[in-house]
């Protein structure tokens, strides 16, 4: 699958950055604090921080409650994320872990018709220097479509997450971050820059 990458090279701070020493070792940031950068800019329905499963679990023939949310929505689709006002910093992480389990998947759209393409949604493992480190997208699975006379061509948005930079550290000075690093000024930190990454969310039956 590829992804087309849009890199914004701005730090999750305005800290100043320094190359890579070897007798100079960065602290990791902990996950927590990535979650609470990251910030609204998490998409349950396209990212996991965790291993996703692969399948939907079944009990018997039937659909268990859904473990994460669904991929596609209906174009009725409002909901407002939580209570407190925007300016809040919160961890969606979080809030959306307290959704799980509260509702059940739709069966999707039959994508089997001769009109559309065959698709397949599947999640990519982007790597350790990620987060969140997995990414949900839509991968087309025939080449051709209408009879063979049109192709399937994917169709994406892009989402933002965070990019871990190796061998460059950044100082954590009062002040300076967007969350709390409580106890940790002037203290040398793994570097983390904003990455915008396309993610295929459907297959298009067109004819160029």
């Amino acid at each position: 699958m590829v992804f087309a990458v849009i890199i914004h090279y701005k730090n999750i701070n305005s800290a100043p950055v320094r190359g890579f020493d070897k007798n100079q070792v960065c602290s990791e940031v902990p996950v927590l604090i990535l979650e609470n950068i990251l910030g609204g800019a998490f998409n349950p329905r396209y990212m996991s921080v965790d291993e996703p499963f692969e399948e939907e679990p079944t009990v018997g023939n039937k659909r268990e409650v859904s473990l994460a949310e669904d991929f596609y929505v209906d174009d009725t689709f409002l909901e407002q994320v939580d209570e407190e006002p925007a300016w809040v910093v919160n961890n969606h992480v979080t809030l959306v872990k307290k959704k799980y389990g509260l509702h059940r998947s739709k069966r999707g759209v039959d994508y089997m018709q001769e009109w559309h393409c065959k698709t397949k949604i599947e999640w990519t493992d982007l790597g350790p220097d990620y987060f969140p480190r997995f990414l949900r997208s839509a991968r087309c699975l025939s080449e051709k479509c209408w009879f063979g006379f049109y192709k399937c061509k994917p169709r994406s948005f892009t989402v933002k997450l965070l990019r871990r930079k190796r061998h460059f550290c950044a100082s954590i000075d009062e002040g300076e971050s967007k969350v709390g690093f409580a106890g940790l000024q002037n203290e040398l930190r793994e570097l983390w820059v904003w990455e915008e990454r396309a993610v295929n969310f459907c297959c298009d039956c067109t004819r160029s």
